[in-house]
């Protein structure tokens, strides 16, 4: 099943060395080497859900740079289960818009082989499934190349080709410095999560007596995208309103299955189309409803307008009304108004 486009996110087996986050040691058994001599492969992470948190997305290569000698490849491996990409493309090239159909192109299929700075290289968006994934590029020519995913215009990393073994890194070095970046970035997106659950609701008063009452949809930090809805308040009665408003830098929706069944493949139209109309819906305890994709405040501040990143629910009775973001519900971004 294909996932999220933009920026869109359950951890598996982890590649990096053993950490106190309980991570496996394959990444240095796989490539000790002796004698001073540069190794042939090193592992490059892409990305991690935090193993305490789910709802937290590294949104990182691990470590952000590696030196490897001419002539020796690195393979990145992406545990999930948000997607990424690995793409280089020609120096001096920016990579197309997330929502540009030109970005979809890039990464349609995976891109194997040697670069050396003149071509575009690409892996699909990977893993496609619950397995870790992993892609590898050989690096010939001596040189400082970048990439980046595709779908997270934030996620960079650097490539530094050099001609001798002394110069080169070895495994045990990238993996001290990767480890030490991810722990970084888990404690950036913890905090933000808690901020964002910790602030409590917005709500206007209207003038039938309701009440409505804004859920703001994931947050993000510089290396992090939280991947949670802000919790529905208690306090949501029968006749009010709940307003979901994306100011995140992700695509999201939000989506009611009830007795139903929802879009499987966010990438479809089905999923990112709202049903059954436009805002605002009225709830019902067996319906289904999808509010469509929601842009993304991005730039932040400068996104679409509030209008065209919101989806309005009434809410008609007391009972229970469960939804998800259906581009990031691998990584448990739901939640469940309870009104009374």
């Amino acid at each position: 099943m294909k996932r999220a486009t933009t920026i869109v996110a359950v951890v598996t087996a982890l590649a990096l060395a053993m950490s106190a986050c309980g991570k496996s040691d394959d990444n240095k058994a796989a490539t000790t080497t002796t004698n001073g001599k540069a190794p042939t492969k090193v592992n490059v992470q892409a990305g991690v859900n935090d193993p305490k948190d789910r709802n937290i997305a590294v949104l990182a290569f691990l470590p952000a740079s590696v030196t490897v000698k001419a002539g020796s490849s690195i393979e990145w491996k992406v545990p999930g289960p948000e997607p990424h990409s690995i793409t280089f493309l020609p120096t001096g090239q920016t990579p197309p818009p997330p929502s540009d159909p030109a970005n979809a192109a890039l990464r349609a299929k995976s891109t194997t082989g040697a670069y050396d700075g003149s071509q575009t290289f690409s892996s699909e968006l990977i893993p496609q499934g619950p397995d870790p994934a992993t892609y590898s590029v050989s690096f010939p020519k001596e040189g400082t190349f970048t990439y980046q995913c595709l779908i997270h215009p934030g996620m960079t990393g650097t490539v530094k080709v050099v001609a001798d073994d002394a110069s080169a890194e070895q495994q045990s070095a990238i993996n001290k410095r990767a480890i030490t970046e991810e722990q970084q970035w888990l404690a950036e997106g913890r905090a933000a999560k808690k901020k964002l659950t910790d602030t409590p609701l917005q709500k206007t008063a209207n003038a039938d007596g309701s009440t409505t009452w804004t859920i703001e949809m994931g947050v993000d930090t510089q290396h992090t995208s939280v991947l949670a809805f802000q919790p529905a308040s208690a306090d949501i009665k029968a006749g009010d309103k709940v307003t979901f408003i994306n100011n995140s830098a992700a695509p999201h929706t939000a989506s009611f299955k009830g007795s139903g069944t929802l879009p499987q493949n966010p990438e479809s139209t089905e999923a990112q189309t709202p049903s059954p109309g436009p805002s605002p819906q009225t709830l019902t305890a067996t319906g289904t409803f999808n509010s469509g994709l929601l842009p993304p405040n991005v730039p932040p501040g400068s996104g679409p307008p509030a209008a065209a990143r919101s989806f309005t629910f009434n809410v008609p009775a007391a009972g229970e009304y469960s939804y998800i973001c259906i581009f990031h519900s691998p990584s448990g971004m739901g939640g469940t108004i309870k009104a009374s």
